[in-house]
């Protein structure tokens, strides 16, 4: 092994030895200086984070035995008569969702869109959506096999129109 260009093996190693243990006191200087400022300030330094459940931004869908998620937004079409599989309690044991697909192909079907369309950007064609008053089945959007959340159309702004022309 060559160590020339990197000094004297006792120097390299000193090095190997001298950085972390400079790394560790300062981590040290500053975690002690942390607790101090939190006593005389009476507050806390670190950051709140706001703890969300998964529950609370989707849909539950569930059937007799068991329940899964999909994304608010992502039901694109739900018949009167099967609103209420679709609730705000969990109800039965947790399936993933392509499980849960399998097991309920009788009253869901799926809808692949594009990217662009989940984004709002491009719409979801009206005449689909006609369609799927039809097959009275829960509709849901999916890109590339997962369910996406579909964004409101977007409405041209005063600058898009401009750029069009």
């Amino acid at each position: 092994m060559k160590l020339a260009k990197y000094g004297t093996p006792s120097r390299v190693v000193l090095s190997m030895m001298v950085i972390p243990l400079s790394l560790l006191s300062a981590h040290a200087d500053n975690s002690k200086g942390a607790g101090e400022d939190n006593k005389s300030s009476g507050k806390n330094s670190l950051v709140k984070v706001k703890h969300s459940s998964l529950y609370k931004n989707s849909h539950i869908i569930s059937n007799n035995k068991a329940h899964t998620i999909v994304p608010k937004r992502s039901i694109v079409f739900l018949p009167a008569r099967i609103k209420s599989r679709v609730s705000d309690q969990p109800n039965g044991k947790f399936i993933l969702w392509p499980s849960f697909l399998k097991m309920n192909r009788d009253w869901i079907w799926t809808f692949e869109v594009t990217l662009d369309q989940a984004k709002g950007i491009t719409p979801i064609p009206k005449g689909k959506l006609k369609d799927f008053s039809k097959l009275n089945r829960m509709v849901v959007a999916l890109y590339r096999g997962n369910p996406i959340s579909i964004l409101p159309p977007k409405k041209p702004s005063s600058k898009d129109a401009k750029r069009s022309k």
